[in-house]
């Protein structure tokens, strides 16, 4: 799905600003904070930096969401840096020397990761740990003691007050930054209360803003890098399933399956069968990682501005998602008339952050340039049909990037036919309206 235009966020060369923020990391000797605005590579710098010399930076723990982990998998591979996903809170020995974890199960291996004796800690979302005394801080404190190397991760380390920043500094540069009392009376404008001190304030932010920058901080947002960036950028997001047993049972013997949950259509996909099985398939990966996928839009929308469009198929994944979220919606019920009040309602609307649309129906055809980051949760069958879409924030006239995410179940018929359309897109141009019909696809699904 790749265009002139367009780049995949994994493209394994750095862009220049990146290239800097490598050598910023070596001249801060691997402590830092990387605090690159939302779709600025932040996991690829990282895993650049780490591969440079894996030797000597290994054994590695990368801690992050839950929703994100298995997307750090997927880019440390691109990069060739085997890494394994630890998961539930049945701890053991790990495996590989770079391992990846998510935040709620990291107490429960702590002891196993403590005898990893691992050289290098990243912290992705590290204002995750901004409570000190939380389980979760506590066991990335106890495993980022034993580090050398520490790359905090964050696009938005601050979120409301410069307190908050204390934990991943003392961690950073615990020369620097080494009584948090010491910091709350520099930064925080401290009062007493009836409970105690109080230090949700603030006070000399420029000098802390310059003392963070000559000491450990590393700071790039996008409109300084602009005319770096390419007008869109898409990346694959591999997301869990909430029960990959159910899946396996489905995809392994589908028409017994299908008989237990619906015996007439199962009579009526002996009809067609590879088809029918495409189909269910494909709307049981949708349901199964929506968990995942929520999670996914919630951490976005809590760790950037701006506004969401989201693309879906199915109308079941529409009506949940428009449940969890304060949206508007445009799908094939949509009126003509109410079409465009709900897309003026988007545009204009600061309180609406996410319209969810289906594919089809809000595909084409309007105007969202309110947003320029397209998230699809359900794959169509042509990359024309994904292409348009993406140019419902993509217009002339717009000056921003477009990044462009794809939230795909992983090790599944969903990240087969990802891959499959990736491939058609470079046999498909605009000249055949990029038909790439569903008999170009069936031959190859099950062989990939």
């Amino acid at each position: 799905m790749l265009s002139s235009n367009s780049v995949d966020i994994s493209d394994p060369k750095p862009l220049p600003f990146q290239a800097q923020c490598l050598s910023k990391i070596d001249s801060f000797h691997g402590r830092v904070l990387l605090s690159l605005e939302m779709g600025l590579g932040k996991t690829l710098v990282s895993l650049w930096w780490l591969k440079q010399n894996l030797d000597e930076r290994t054994p590695a723990i990368i801690v992050c969401p839950a929703s994100v982990k298995f997307n750090w998998q997927r880019e440390a591979a691109r990069l060739g840096v085997n890494a394994e996903v630890l998961e539930t809170r049945r701890s053991r020995t790990p495996r590989l020397p770079v391992v990846i974890i998510n935040y709620d199960i990291l107490p429960y291996w702590t002891e196993q990761l403590q005898a990893f004796k691992a050289r290098c800690i990243i912290i992705d979302e590290c204002q995750f740990i901004k409570e000190p005394t939380s389980k979760r801080s506590r066991a990335v404190r106890l495993l980022a003691q034993q580090c050398r190397y520490i790359l905090g991760l964050s696009g938005t380390p601050l979120l409301n007050r410069p307190i908050e920043l204390f934990p991943i500094l003392n961690l950073v540069r615990p020369d620097q930054f080494a009584k948090r009392r010491v910091f709350a009376w520099r930064y925080c404008k401290p009062r007493w209360t009836p409970w105690g001190w109080d230090y949700s304030g603030a006070d000399r932010l420029d000098e802390l803003h310059e003392r963070l920058l000559r000491l450990c901080m590393i700071r790039y947002r996008k409109e300084e890098v602009l005319t770096e960036l390419p007008q869109k950028i898409r990346s694959v997001v591999p997301l869990p399933l909430s029960n990959p047993n159910e899946y396996m049972t489905a995809e392994r013997d589908f028409i017994r399956w299908l008989r237990e949950q619906d015996p007439s259509a199962a009579i009526r996909a002996r009809r067609a069968e590879e088809i029918v099985r495409i189909g269910y398939l494909l709307r049981l990966c949708a349901q199964l990682k929506l968990p995942a996928v929520t999670k996914w839009i919630q951490d976005n929308l809590d760790t950037s501005d701006g506004k969401l469009v989201v693309f879906a198929r199915h109308r079941m994944i529409v009506n949940e998602l428009s449940k969890l979220f304060p949206s508007v919606v445009i799908d094939g019920s949509t009126s003509t008339s109410m079409r465009q009040q709900v897309i003026d309602r988007f545009q204009s609307d600061s309180s609406i952050r996410v319209l969810i649309g289906n594919i089809y129906a809000a595909g084409v055809g309007i105007n969202l340039t309110a947003a320029n980051r397209v998230v699809f949760v359900e794959m169509a069958w042509r990359p024309s049909d994904h292409i348009q879409a993406e140019d419902r924030c993509h217009r002339i006239g717009a000056c921003k990037t477009v990044w462009c995410y794809y939230l795909v179940a992983k090790d599944t018929i969903e990240e087969r036919l990802c891959r499959i359309i990736q491939r058609k897109q470079g046999l498909v141009n605009e000249v055949l309206d990029g038909t790439t019909a569903l008999d170009l696809l069936l031959s190859d699904l099950w062989q990939t």
